[in-house]
């Protein structure tokens, strides 16, 4: 049994790169445990994942990541939005799971003063099939969440 389990993690890496099933690489996580916002952040986009990622995990992460790299470049470059990615199997980021109610991999919009008040991006995983639709529903998102 415990031979079949390691044969099969080894191999279906392999099946992955051979099918060409995950053609979007993801960007580097910005952080492992996540920091406390800068005085200047309004937003902060996070992007939660686990330890184990699957192929459409990876992709939500890179087209959140493209969508808020390029819709919001100034922002992020004047330190008022700032992206984040945690992996919650981290001890130290499992709050997050219960802070925002998550269920699974998420992106999530939080006021970076007021964390209480965040939204779930629920509707990331009904469009990462169409990524002009999946980009154009997070720029929404981002901005018409109220700053404080």
């Amino acid at each position: 049994m415990k031979t079949t389990a390691l044969l099969l993690a080894l191999a279906v890496p392999g099946v992955v790169a051979a099918t060409g099933a995950a053609t979007v690489a993801p960007p580097k996580p910005v952080a492992a445990v996540a920091e406390a916002p800068t005085a200047s952040a309004e937003i902060r986009v996070y992007y939660f994942h686990g330890a184990t990622r699957c192929a459409t995990c990876k992709t939500i992460e890179a087209y959140a990541h493209e969508t808020v790299a390029s819709a919001f470049a100034p922002e992020l470059k004047a330190g008022s939005l700032e992206w984040t990615v945690v992996n919650v199997d981290e001890p130290a980021n499992q709050h997050f799971t219960r802070d925002f109610q998550l269920y699974t991999r998420s992106v999530v919009v939080v006021d970076a003063k007021d964390p209480k008040r965040f939204k779930v991006l629920d509707r990331v995983w009904q469009l990462v099939g169409d990524k002009a639709a999946f980009q154009k529903y997070v720029e929404q998102e981002i901005r018409a969440f109220p700053r404080s």
